[in-house]
């Protein structure tokens, strides 16, 4: 028992890096709640689950940490062949880590999140089972299909939806914490706007020039090019922000805060883009400005709910 709760302990550290996690667990459903909770509370609000408890929350946002933590093996898994190759030290690689452990994590994973999401109410518990459950349906294209496996665009396209079930779990927290149920139009174009923004990170630091690629690397520039790579890049961020602009000028009330939260994580793709044209004799990917333009689009809206004195 010892042994294997060291195994698990150094997997956990290794691949699920917690510190990092629970910033996007606390940042990702705060952003869905700063969107969702309108300037006018005169309007119809939700009836949140729990009275909206704090306990429910919390409880949904462990759920999230579990739910994040299955889907991270079910990659591990999905991505081994591909890793033998590129990531030769992780431990299902190297063997730290077997089958046995693998068919543990996930168990233990599922039934947590079962439990966890149970708190925050129905609707958490059935959008946690979906994701893992897709998570599971991507395992098995991988295995399968080609057509799945050998493209990164049609790869993307069908994982992205990944992203939107755990958007959607933000959602349902966002209205177990109180917030006003939008209508579906705005509801979407808020759903879209986060997966939009995530897509544009995910391509941005998989690109980097022709002449730097490793065969068989997994790159969305391969297909594309570089620049072709970086303008979807660009034009994912910028259709995010005009999304977010839309839904803040019909759904919130217009101001500086939103100004900001539309234009600022623009700015670090043109810094991304500077530092791309500055580094042509190296391999590069604009990982870095893409990822703080990322969390940029998380917190902003998250800084300026806050600094607005509004309470749910």
């Amino acid at each position: 028992m010892r042994h294997e709760l060291l195994l698990f302990g150094r997997f956990f550290v290794k691949r699920f890096p917690l510190g990092l996690y629970s910033v996007y667990v606390l940042l990702l459903p705060a952003a869905v709640f700063c969107t969702l909770v309108p300037a006018d509370r005169s309007g119809p609000s939700a009836q949140p689950s729990a009275a909206g408890s704090a306990s429910a929350v919390v409880s949904g946002l462990l759920g999230l940490v579990c739910v994040l933590f299955f889907m991270r093996v079910v990659d591990e898994v999905k991505d081994l062949d591909y890793d033998r190759v590129f990531h030769p030290s992780r431990p299902l690689v190297t063997g730290v880590v077997g089958p046995r452990q693998v068919v543990w994590y996930l168990g233990g994973a599922a039934g947590a999140a079962a439990v966890l999401a149970a708190g925050a109410g129905a609707a958490t518990t059935v959008t946690a089972a979906l994701i893992m459950a897709y998570s599971l349906f991507l395992l098995r294209l991988e295995q399968t299909s080609a057509w799945f496996r050998d493209s990164m665009h049609r790869n993307i396209a069908v994982t992205i939806q990944l992203k939107t079930g755990v958007v959607g779990y933000a959602v349902t927290l966002a209205y177990a914490a109180g917030a006003a149920r939008a209508s579906w139009p705005a509801l979407l174009c808020a759903v879209l706007t986060f997966v939009l923004a995530y897509s544009s990170w995910e391509v941005a630091r998989k690109t980097v020039r022709p002449e730097f690629a490793q065969p068989g690397e997994k790159l969305y520039s391969t297909a594309v090019g570089a620049s072709g790579s970086l303008v979807l890049a660009a034009g994912l961020l910028v259709a995010a922000c005009v999304l977010r602009a839309v839904v803040a000028a019909v759904w919130q009330e217009w101001d500086a805060g939103w100004v900001a939260a539309c234009t600022v994580p623009l700015a670090c793709a043109v810094w991304g883009w500077l530092r791309w044209r500055g580094r042509r004799t190296v391999r590069y990917a604009p990982a870095g400005p893409a990822l703080l333009g990322y969390v940029l689009f998380l917190a902003v809206p998250v800084a300026h709910w806050a600094s607005s004195g509004l309470t749910p």
